[in-house]
């Protein structure tokens, strides 16, 4: 567990990270497209409208076949995605909190904590912040960052770190994301994603622990619409976020060759590859590559894949990670986290 120490000595860095993901399972998808047509109940309806306006960019995102990009031809969507069949959303988030946060007298609540979403509690009265502030115990009233997908969980980072430096009273921020997808929606995005279950959570604190320091936090959203071209099948490539990952070097003041690790949002060799070549990454860095079929954790993805790559690399004091996200509506960001032992 984190250590308070005197806020004037010790700059925030992330602490600690844990996950929760459900078992895998087959997806029938002519099932999940539609809500049965006889009769919808109301809690089917009042869903539908909400996520309509949730879900509203993945019209965009049917396949682009006639340019040569990303087709049903070409990626088949995965049938077996992540999905929670017993807990809830909220309970999900409270999982991997309390991973991170046991209850404990001698355990200190974190002080703020900040919820990341974008799909929705199917008990549309619950809010997902506010239950964690109750079972916490946190010391100030909680907040939600949403409709970013996995661009949420970088804004997030971005806001603690802002709140941090101008309250130099507040020591720890809990940041837990969170999905659970409603079953009578499809949970396919374009031809290669399918929306899975999941949460994760990091501690963000002033301590003399090990953690990683974030430097060079960069968000880009864009100005105007975008076509399908890109969206989904092809912004994970874009030009913002090429921009956003050239803007976080630049502001860290480091090279590319500087870069220890990468961790990408996608499991996309062919995007990694592209992004890499026009960023001057190595691609050997990089962690985690696949055939372009995932499940997505939307906005716990990026803290579910930092959870798993902290678990397997032993860093030394000042190894970097360079971590980028994407929305599917062609936001990006960009961080590095730098690696800081215990403090003399």
């Amino acid at each position: 567990m984190f250590h308070r120490t005197d806020s004037t000595s010790a700059e925030p860095r992330i602490v600690a990270t844990a996950q929760y993901v459900p078992l895998r399972r087959h997806v029938d998808r002519a099932v999940a497209e539609t809500i049965s047509s006889a009769q919808p109940s109301a809690l089917d309806t009042v869903m539908h409208v909400l996520y309509a306006d949730t879900l509203r960019w993945r019209a965009q995102c049917a396949p682009c076949g006639d340019n040569g990009s990303m087709t049903e031809a070409t990626f088949r969507p995965d049938n077996r995605i992540a999905t929670e069949t017993n807990l809830s959303l909220s309970d999900m988030a409270l999982r991997v909190a309390r991973m991170i946060c046991p209850t404990a007298p001698a355990r200190p609540a974190p002080d703020q904590i900040i919820v990341c979403t974008t799909s929705f509690e199917h008990d549309l009265a619950l809010s997902c912040a506010g239950r964690l502030h109750c079972e916490l115990g946190s010391s100030r009233a909680p907040f939600a960052i949403g409709q970013l997908q996995d661009v949420s969980f970088l804004t997030a980072v971005d806001v603690a770190l802002a709140m941090m430096n101008t309250d130099t009273t507040l020591n720890t921020v809990l940041i837990v994301a969170a999905e659970c997808w409603y079953r009578a929606l499809s949970q396919q995005v374009g031809a290669r994603i399918s929306l899975a279950d999941g949460a994760a959570a990091v501690l963000i604190a002033r301590s003399s622990m090990p953690g990683w320091r974030v430097r060079g936090l960069s968000i880009c959203t864009p100005g105007t619409q975008l076509s399908c071209e890109d969206t989904v099948n092809t912004s994970l490539d874009s030009p913002m976020l090429v921009g956003a990952i050239n803007k976080s070097l630049s502001r860290a003041a480091l090279r590319a060759a500087q870069i220890d690790w990468i961790l990408p949002s996608t499991v996309d060799s062919a995007v990694i590859r592209t992004v890499c070549a026009r960023c001057q990454l190595a691609p050997e860095r990089v962690m985690g590559m696949g055939d372009g079929r995932q499940s997505h954790l939307c906005a716990a993805q990026t803290p579910a894949r930092l959870d798993d790559l902290l678990g397997v690399i032993s860093p030394r004091d000042g190894q970097r990670v360079l971590v980028w996200s994407t929305g599917f509506q062609g936001q990006s960001a960009c961080a590095i986290l730098e690696f800081r032992g215990v403090r003399s």
